[in-house]
């Protein structure tokens, strides 16, 4: 009987992890370069039985019973995502598998598909977090001279003023050799595992200026799963609640 609460319990976790997941999507459904996420479920190990312990039919060879399921969850991070046009000199997108490089307070790389950038008052390139973008420049960033900013789709920056254009930079893109070494840190970034290789090249990709990649959240598909989740959940509930009334009931009868 303990069997059915721990397999009941693990269905109620993995359930709920479901649910956090979805609820997740749905909520970064207009988050620039949101990758949305999926849960796998995957069964437990079986725990053999003998015909001492439950009625097995001649026929069967073997018996077990699983020890119940367990969530995974995990982000598509190759899904290409569409491309909104803004018509900002900084919003840019990624068009391949890449990334673009955002350092953080301690100068550590991040990664992320989010490419709604602006000029902060010191000159530098940012992210909403006031992250600086990783790039290589030829031109300090204190002395660009003001025009319009022009990158090109191999991420070449350059400024056009007085008719003439100025190259001031290099925008870099990553590329992890394996996305399951990426974890999320929040605001749309990833962090590379300790040892993990990354490649940075613009090779193979494409900058496309003056737009964003939206979320790949499918709303309809969010929708009907989070419909799906809460009645399995809600089964599960009732599973365990039979339970419990059986073995009260066995309970009575010891008495």
């Amino acid at each position: 009987m303990n069997h059915l609460l721990n397999i009941s319990r693990s269905g109620i976790n993995s359930l709920q992890q479901k649910l956090d997941v979805t609820a997740q999507n749905i909520a970064n459904v207009n988050t620039a370069g949101y990758k949305s996420q999926s849960l796998q479920f995957r069964e437990l190990l079986h725990n053999p039985i003998t015909s001492n312990q439950a009625p097995i039919n001649e026929a069967v060879t073997t018996a077990s019973i699983s020890r119940g399921v367990q969530g995974l969850a995990k982000q598509d991070l190759l899904q290409q995502g569409t491309f909104s046009e803004t018509g900002n000199q900084w919003d840019l997108a990624i068009e391949g598998a890449a990334f673009f490089g955002v350092r953080d307070e301690n100068n550590q790389l991040l990664l992320t598909r989010a490419g709604a950038f602006s000029q902060d008052e010191t000159g530098r390139i940012v992210n909403a977090q006031g992250q600086a973008v990783d790039m290589n420049l030829i031109v300090p960033t204190d002395q660009w001279p003001k025009g319009t900013v022009n990158v090109t789709s191999t991420g070449t920056i350059g400024i056009v003023h007085d008719n003439q254009q100025t190259i001031v930079g290099q925008m870099q893109l990553y590329q992890p050799t394996n996305l399951n070494e990426l974890s999320a840190t929040g605001n749309n970034t990833f962090q590379l595992a300790p040892g993990a290789q990354v490649i940075a090249s613009n090779q193979g990709n494409a900058i496309r200026q003056g737009s964003i990649e939206q979320s790949t959240v499918d709303v309809a598909q969010s929708m009907t799963e989070l419909l799906v989740t809460q009645r399995a959940y809600s089964l599960n509930n009732r599973v365990l609640q039979s339970t419990d009334e059986m073995l009260s009931t066995i309970n009575r009868f010891t008495d």
